[in-house]
């Protein structure tokens, strides 16, 4: 699945001269700002290819040659492998009798109910038989050709992907875990809920408000009335005649303050 194209040889297959093959190139990337000219197109670059023979030869069906010779998948196929391998194990799942004992026994032995059936599928299944299933189905359903190493391909391309998000194996098996669940104790089993992380913001107000009565963050009413006292003691026009403004300004702050801590 590795291979280089270059415009030498590009030139060659199109049976045309290299320096209007360049032409073609340079005036097809001028649609394509993310292609680079490295001298050809590397299998990284399929898609680009892809496009660029189906707007050169303007041709339709560029991709599912690409596709059949397994030679470049683009994501539409790739996406239809990865719901085929998820269909084929919900399905497999689905049918299978359930064995009581031993998923009893491996859940009275865990703490959490999804280990437990993690436990109990690895122990019925084999992952790497869904994943070779699942790619064996979908090159005969494209009657791709396996010689250019496509098989290998896919397989290392699905299985890079069952420990991410997109083929999440207790997502796939969601349905079976609440059914297995139900069948054990009769009741559905409820949503966790993810315990918020309670964070305590000091907005730029309030922070100016507590150095104005030299407090610190996560002061209290207490300490305010304490500190507004004492400020009012220093600036009320019966003690400092020239406190009238301070003591407006105190009272305002005080007031806005405790309005915030409130809050």
């Amino acid at each position: 699945m590795q291979w280089f194209m270059s415009y030498d040889r590009l030139s060659e297959l199109l049976e045309i001269r290299k320096e209007e093959c360049l032409r073609k190139v340079y005036q097809f990337k001028s649609a394509k700002p993310q292609m680079t000219l490295s001298g050809g197109f590397h299998e990284v670059d399929g898609d680009l290819l892809v496009d660029f023979l189906a707007w050169s030869l303007e041709l339709d069906e560029v991709a599912e040659e690409f596709l059949k010779g397994g030679i470049f998948f683009s994501e539409r196929p790739l996406f239809e492998l990865r719901e085929s391998y998820k269909t084929l194990i919900q399905k497999t799942i689905a049918n299978h009798k359930l064995d009581r004992e031993l998923i009893l026994l491996l859940t009275a032995a865990t703490v959490d109910f999804d280990d437990a059936v993690d436990s109990y599928l690895m122990d019925k299944f084999e992952i790497d038989f869904f994943v070779r299933r699942s790619i064996h189905q979908f090159l005969e359903k494209f009657e791709i050709h396996p010689e250019f190493g496509a098989e290998e391909f896919l397989y290392e391309y699905l299985k890079s992907l069952i420990p991410t998000k997109i083929l999440n194996f207790r997502d796939i098996t969601r349905e079976f875990r609440d059914r297995t669940y139900y069948e054990l104790y009769g009741r559905f089993r409820e949503t966790k809920k993810k315990k918020k992380k309670i964070v305590k913001t000091v907005s730029i107000e309030l922070k100016d408000l507590l150095a104005f009565f030299d407090l610190e963050p996560g002061a209290n009413i207490t300490d305010v009335k304490k500190k507004f006292k004492e400020l009012l003691k220093k600036y009320h026009p019966d003690i400092n005649k020239k406190g009238e403004e301070m003591t407006k300004r105190i009272i305002l702050k005080y007031n806005r303050l405790v309005e915030l801590l409130g809050t």
